[in-house]
């Protein structure tokens, strides 16, 4: 059915945030965790590691805010939900 998954406690502020201000892209965050576990593969998400950062990948939620993620043996570790311009920033 799917990889185990767990989220930090950043994670999890932040999409609560989320939740508050945009019901909507909570929404759209919570879509791209599910195919992240159950569709790893899948193009439309499109998967990368960050640059300068061993072992942290980020998936698209739209064009402008991404889920970043960490791969813990055959579980996943969900970083943070934030815009592309903070992931570019902050150079993890």
């Amino acid at each position: 059915v799917g990889l185990p998954y767990r989220a930090t406690p950043r994670f999890e502020r932040a999409f609560r945030r989320k939740r508050q201000r945009s019901p909507q892209l909570a929404f759209a965050v919570l879509e791209t965790m599910t195919r992240i576990v159950r569709e790893p593969e899948n193009r439309g998400l499109n998967i990368h590691k960050i640059k300068g950062v061993d072992g942290v990948w980020e998936a698209y939620v739209d064009k402008a805010n991404r889920v970043t993620f960490e791969r813990e043996g055959d579980s996943i570790v969900f970083r943070n939900n934030c815009r592309h311009d903070i992931i570019d920033r902050r150079r993890w």
